[in-house]
Formats: C-alpha cells, sequence, structure tokens
C-alpha cells in the first residue's frame, strides 16, 4: 500500500542576518523571531511566498520549494489577528514524503526526535496513545502501561506504521522552554500519515488562542 505524508517539521535554526532593524542573534525559526510582522518575516525570505490567505482570523503565509535536513518541502508561518496588526505567533514545516513501507514512517520520526532532541533537549513529555489493539500481538492494557512513550515505538515493531496510518496510534512528544514550545506528533487515519512538528509561541499564544476561540475552531 502506497501512503502519501505530510511531514511537518518546525524550527530550523539557520544563521540570522538583521532584517528591518531586527536583532536575529537569537533567532526562533529559520530567520524570524515571535512578535515579527508579515513584512518583516516576508523580508526574511529570498523567494516569495506561494500563496498569502487568511483563515479563522489568521493570516497564512506559504513558501514553497524550501529544505529541512536535505528533505524538500514547505514552510508556512500563521500571524494573528489577521490585519494590520498581525504578528507571528506560530511556524512550521511542511515535508512532502511517501513510504511503501510503512514503518519507516517510524523511522522518520525518530530521526526528527535526534534532531529536535540535540536542539531542545529531553522532551518535557511524551506519549504513544494507543487507540486500537486489532494489529498487536499485546492487547490494549499492556500497550497503555509498558508501550506508552512514543520513544518506545520502533521502526522494527511489527504494523506500528500501518497502524498510525489507520489511527490505531498516535504518537506525540513535547520539547522546549521558555519563549517557544514544540509539538512532534505523529498521527493518521484512512490509510494517511501525518507527521508535524510546531512552533508556537509562549507569550503570544493566548492570542492566537482568542483569535481561534472568537472565529470558531480551526487550524492550519
Amino acid at each position: 500500500m502506497r501512503v502519501y505524508v505530510q511531514l511537518l517539521v518546525a524550527g530550523a535554526l539557520v544563521a540570522a542576518v538583521p532584517i528591518l532593524g531586527q536583532d536575529l542573534r537569537h533567532a526562533t525559526f529559520r530567520n524570524t523571531t515571535w512578535g515579527m510582522t508579515k513584512a518583516q518575516v516576508l523580508a526574511s525570505e529570498v523567494e516569495h511566498p506561494s500563496d498569502v490567505h487568511e483563515s479563522n482570523g489568521e493570516t497564512v503565509v506559504q513558501y514553497d520549494g524550501l529544505k529541512f535536513g536535505g528533505l524538500d518541502g514547505r514552510v508556512v508561518y500563521i500571524f494573528a489577528p489577521a490585519g494590520i496588526d498581525a504578528k507571528l505567533v506560530r511556524a512550521k514545516y511542511l515535508l512532502d514524503a511517501e513510504h511503501n513501507e510503512l514503518n519507516d514512517f517510524i523511522a522518520d520520526y525518530r530521526a526528527v526526535e535526534t534532531i529536535l532532541r540535540a536542539t531542545h533537549g529531553e522532551p518535557t513529555w511524551q506519549k504513544a496513545d494507543w487507540l486500537d489493539d486489532s494489529l498487536q500481538e499485546e492487547r490494549k492494557g499492556y500497550l497503555d502501561q509498558d508501550r506508552a512513550l512514543a520513544e518506545s515505538i520502533l521502526p522494527s515493531d511489527a504494523n506500528v506504521g500501518l497502524a498510525v496510518s489507520l489511527g490505531h496510534l498516535k504518537l506525540f512528544t513535547e520539547l522546549g522552554e521558555g519563549r517557544t514550545k514544540v509539538l512532534h506528533a505523529l498521527t493518521g487515519a484512512d490509510g494517511r500519515i501525518t507527521h508535524q512538528i510546531e512552533y508556537r509561541s509562549s507569550e503570544l499564544g493566548a492570542v492566537e488562542d482568542e483569535v481561534r476561540r472568537q472565529g470558531g475552531e480551526g487550524g492550519h
């Protein structure tokens, strides 16, 4: 079975350069820092964005044809609230990948974990969330106790990639303290796997939460 996947990876640090008077020695995501305006973020990228639109009270800016760790992908910046006062509150990479062997997605997850831990330290929280044990030799009670951490799921484990693709298993890791929080997740449904790593401003997260509350449920 061939499965197409979106791998969302955020927080790759690159050499900082001055942008519109900003001090980027402590850049959070590529050459940007939380609270930047859309104009400042646009100035930080060499190419023109492939898409700019508003959704659920936020402004979303996407760049195609960029790389993370040698992998082709896209970059998404999220600003809240939409409009002249919009500030950068969240950002992520989206990497398009596909594997015929579904357990290769588990290998992807572990490889990204290595990168994130090298940058942000050990996870503050992690979980392997077993929703269905029908593809496993062990029953859910055992899985919830002895295979309850994301790091305990291995590419060599039988059917774990298939379990993720069907929504039977979800992997989550949270990292980062201070100004930036990182969520690393591997989830799936209907044979499609989504692998994402999202960076969010701790200080401005409440701004986005309020915008999304007023605009109704939704996400990017």
